[in-house]
């Protein structure tokens, strides 16, 4: 690939690219076979191809190498224990055997914890991105193939001690993770994995800032949020298109599994997001943080997996895990350093009974709400004193719960209501 995609240039917002030479054309955009749900694209994405928009995938390892050897090199103070060789470095390439192991991990820290601030009032875009760009960082990963060479996206920094939040399928089968600052990109840091929640697609990232004082990001209510409602996505598209910020509204709210791919909620945009944008910041009008972009709907498939030939691309559909759904996740990966699945112990669906909407249980599978006394046929209308009416509702409820932690049910049994309380599992740690 041309490395004139791979460039990136100095600091400061409003900066502009160097025109394209109009000796060296862009290549054509490959045409890409898309899998069932391939309509969603991480924000990271392979630069002119679809892909998720996790970050940009730079395919010219060579080409991506060079131009990153011309940066500094980090000193002590910038990147504490660095590799003063260029990166990345594929001395040893590695085979298709890739495990989270091959990840450089850190230490969890169970004294940070995240939670969301107050909004303030609303104030103009210029002065949500001021107070924003900050907080961002772009996100670089080696994979642990040549041929997939470099991801590129963005990570919201929430803790001056230099904890970044992002998404997974950037760090997914990479074997070397940094972060460059945004008000200066020639100064790189050295990350490591916490964690990382591979459904939900988030991971946590740790780098030592040194002497650098980082401005964590302010975070929000995304239970707030209305349709209709402007918010603002700031990120890195194109993985050198450094601290670009678009506007829009939320578009729809709550977007559940059939829909998004998700098992999350997502939140609906109109906001142009692109390759590069994964892992980066929906804003609300107060500047603060209430989504984390991580994909767009951009085409279409047939029921094989196949794509659709000369379909319509498909603009303004991007996706963003809600940061009070993804705050109960990440505040249990900074304790531990492990993901959760809350659950309850059932199968279930959602239905509506006698012109009431709930949960219905179709089997008790776990021993605490069986010996709680659920039975079959049981119907939940609302957990922890939130109604409950769809899957979706339900699981928000599960997962700001935690498991291990008793979740107090209201139950219509033959007309009657009655309180039901069980304590939740971990489904990741059940064999």
């Amino acid at each position: 690939m041309d490395n004139y995609l791979n460039y990136r240039w100095p600091k400061g917002p409003g900066v502009q690219p160097p025109p394209v030479p109009s000796d060296r054309p862009l290549p054509p955009p490959r045409k890409a076979k898309r899998s069932a749900r391939s309509w969603l694209i991480p924000t990271v994405a392979v630069v002119l191809c679809l892909a998720l928009l996790g970050g940009a995938s730079f395919w010219a390892v060579n080409g991506i190498a060079n131009i990153l050897a011309q940066m500094e090199p980090a000193g002590p103070d910038e990147d504490p224990g660095g590799d003063p060789r260029p990166w990345p470095s594929w001395e040893a390439p590695r085979d298709s055997d890739w495990t989270p192991d091959d990840l450089p991990w850190g230490k969890p820290d169970p004294s940070v914890t995240l939670s969301a601030q107050p909004a303030g009032p609303a104030v103009t875009g210029p002065e949500v991105y001021e107070a924003v760009w900050p907080s961002l960082v772009c996100v670089e990963a080696a994979h642990s193939s040549q041929f997939r060479g470099v991801s590129v996206g963005t990570g919201v920094v929430v803790s001056a001690e230099g904890y970044v939040l992002t998404n997974y399928h950037i760090i997914d089968e990479t074997v070397s993770v940094r972060v460059l600052l945004l008000d200066d990109p020639n100064r790189y840091f050295t990350a490591k994995v916490i964690g990382f929640d591979e459904e939900f697609d988030l991971a946590v990232l740790k780098f030592n800032p040194g002497d650098v004082r980082l401005t964590p990001a302010r975070l929000g209510d995304s239970d707030q949020l209305s349709v209709g409602e402007r918010v603002y996505a700031v990120g890195n598209p194109m993985g050198y298109l450094l601290g670009s910020m678009s506007t829009g509204i939320v578009s729809a709210l709550g977007r559940d599994e059939q829909e998004s791919g998700s098992a999350l909620g997502l939140i609906q945009t109109d906001a142009p997001l692109n390759p590069g944008n994964s892992g980066g910041a929906l804003l609300n009008e107060a500047g603060q943080v209430v989504g984390i972009t991580s994909a767009k709907i951009t085409g279409l498939s047939r029921e094989d997996g196949e794509a659709v030939e000369d379909a319509a691309v498909i603009e303004n559909l991007g996706l963003a895990i809600p940061i009070s759904d993804a705050l109960p996740f990440v505040n249990h990966i900074l304790a531990t350093g492990e993901s959760w699945r809350p659950a309850m112990g059932i199968q279930c669906s959602a239905v509506q009974v006698d012109g009431r909407k709930g949960i219905q249980v179709g089997e008790v599978t776990g021993d605490a709400p069986r010996e709680a006394g659920l039975k079959k046929g049981d119907l939940i209308v609302s957990a922890n004193g939130v109604p409950v009416a769809t899957l979706v509702e339900m699981r928000r409820v599960l997962y700001r719960t935690g498991a291990g932690v008793e979740l107090s049910c209201t139950v219509v049994r033959g007309g009657e209501e009655m309180e039901i309380s069980f304590a939740l599992t971990d489904s990741l740690k059940q064999d």
